[in-house]
């Protein structure tokens, strides 16, 4: 399968909204926040659109839709990986929720000691080594692929390869009104409150898109309204494999008892069927594949993501969805063939949205502690 890779930057500012309610004559002075970087699915529908219009579609002429593109339900032909964040054209992921950051001193959580809780007889991530006081887990930040490196290979990102919130975007309020046509005053009851996201100079987005024909011209795309309100983006579009924005495979080797240690660890949001029991037990396509059973895990809080059906004209329901950065520990027998498995796995998207690239996982390893 062919695939492009595709940049946004921003001319202005963006808004992409979340999962929470916007409804007209609420009360309070509540506002809407936006997301960043947002789900694939803002960006897929920017993608699907602009190809359409490549090929001669418009709102007027319905029938024109290359079956190509699929349809409100389903991609077609095209299959998506990303998003990623990029600064300085490098990319960055969200920071791995068994790290620990104290100043610039990390730390890493790995598989405690049995102990009895509301889940049962469990074990629960704890700080490998000693110390530990008023140190955070790292939410909200980003870790260079360099530093991802580090971390998949068993060791500690530098503070060098944190990359704080300000550094991505600044949040910038905005007040609106809807005006009357007749009257060219306000009408009253409709002021609304958002929160744009202005993303910081060398600051994009970058998704990988496959399966577009070959005999599809796609050159004069440079610019496609993008997420609320139709704010332009820029787009740079050049021929790259996703897997050359992921980490490599990590060395991964038998302890001393003989078993392999590794971790999976999601760098896009999770979207399974099952939610409940992949969190307490993982996906199931990595048990399937790989005689291993999950020993813990890293769950942060849960996503939602929404949207609009322009097919039925209604919001879409609100599905939850594991936040990227979270993972689960694993323990397998180190049997023939099973790091080739590991490796297959590396960068492979699972659950039921893969080809939209959610459930994107790489693979770590951890140790025991001794």
């Amino acid at each position: 399968m062919n695939w492009s890779r595709w940049s946004f930057e921003a001319l202005d500012t963006f808004f992409f909204r979340g999962g929470v309610s916007f409804h007209a004559g609420e009360g309070g002075y509540s506002s809407v926040q936006s997301l960043f970087p947002p789900f694939i699915t803002t960006l897929q529908g920017a993608v699907r659109y602009s190809l359409a219009i490549k090929r001669g579609w418009s709102p007027e002429k319905p029938n024109l839709w290359p079956k190509e593109l699929g349809d409100s339900d389903n991609l077609g032909e095209i299959q998506f990986r990303g998003p990623h964040l990029l600064y300085k054209n490098q990319p960055y992921f969200p920071a791995p929720l068994l790290l620990l950051k104290k100043g610039k001193d990390f730390l890493r959580l790995v598989p405690g000691s049995r102990v009895r809780c509301d889940l049962g007889e469990v074990r629960l991530p704890v700080i490998a080594g000693e110390g530990g006081e008023r140190y955070k887990v790292i939410e909200g930040e980003y870790i260079s692929r360099e530093g991802l490196q580090k971390v998949i290979q068993g060791g500690l990102p530098n503070e060098e390869d944190i990359l704080p919130r300000d550094k991505i975007y600044l949040n910038e309020a905005r007040i609106g009104l809807e005006r009357s046509d007749k009257t060219r005053t306000a009408k009253e009851g409709h002021l609304y409150y958002v929160v744009h996201v202005r993303p910081q100079k060398e600051t994009s987005l970058a998704i990988y898109v496959g399966g577009i024909p070959d005999d599809w011209d796609i050159s004069g795309i440079k610019a496609i309204p993008l997420g609320g309100e139709g704010r332009l983006a820029r787009v740079e579009i050049n021929e790259e494999l996703p897997e050359k924005v992921l980490p490599s495979f990590p060395e991964i080797h038998p302890d001393k008892d003989g078993k392999l240690r590794f971790f999976a660890l999601l760098i896009t949001p999770g979207w399974f069927e099952k939610l409940d029991t992949v969190i307490l037990q993982g996906p199931p396509e990595i048990t399937n594949e790989i005689p291993s059973k999950v020993v813990s895990a890293c769950i942060g809080k849960t996503l939602y993501i929404g949207g609009w059906d322009l097919k039925k004209q209604e919001p879409r329901p609100l599905v939850p969805v594991l936040p990227p950065g979270s993972l689960w520990f694993y323990e397998a027998e180190n049997r023939e063939g099973i790091k080739e498995k590991l490796r297959q796995l590396h960068g492979q998207c699972l659950g039921e949205k893969r080809n939209y690239g959610f459930s994107q996982i790489i693979i770590g390893r951890w140790e025991e502690i001794r």
